[in-house]
């Protein structure tokens, strides 16, 4: 399935399942803000005075880190794009960093910002980058920079994951 996919400045793709949604609170939305702002230059620095930003960023991001490598949502980290995308089914994969739980098999696709802005305020309809139905289970997921995913259904080898990507 291809789509477009258009990210602001300090954004990101995420996926995750829609039943996960549900556990993304403030305080998890807030490390997401500081996680998507790579170098320090959004008004988040003025929360932590005279301090290093690469610190900040790697302490203040822990919860939402733990939450990515439980395998509940995978985050690329991206700066204005605005490109066609892929995504698809592949047999097998074998090389795979990036394991995605779909407990409901709705796999909602959302830039980073719009995320936070419609978890933030529940009034607003998010716009999504696309859904897909699945099948429950987990997916292996690989990819060739934000252009081409793939993904594959099978059982995770080991119990944390690397899901957070910058691909700036």
């Amino acid at each position: 399935m291809k789509y477009i996919l258009r990210c602001d400045i300090m954004d990101g793709l995420v996926f995750i399942d829609e039943s996960y949604l549900s556990e993304l609170n403030d305080d998890l939305l807030y490390e997401m803000d500081i996680l998507l702002d790579l170098s320090g230059t959004s008004e988040l620095i003025c929360d932590f005075p005279n301090e290093d930003w690469d610190i900040v960023r790697q302490r203040e991001t822990k919860q939402i880190r733990e939450f990515c490598e439980q395998g509940k949502m995978i985050v690329w980290l991206l700066n204005s794009v605005t490109k066609e995308c892929e995504i698809l089914k592949s047999n097998e994969i074998t090389d795979s960093c990036k394991w995605l739980h779909l407990p409901t098999g709705k796999l909602l696709a959302v830039t980073a910002s719009e995320l936070i802005q419609c978890l933030s305020y529940p009034e607003l309809e998010m716009e999504k980058v696309f859904e897909l139905s699945l099948e429950e289970g987990w997916y292996a997921i690989q990819n060739e920079e934000v252009n081409k995913i793939m993904y594959c259904k099978k059982e995770p080898p080991h119990s944390t994951f690397s899901n957070i990507q910058e691909v700036y």
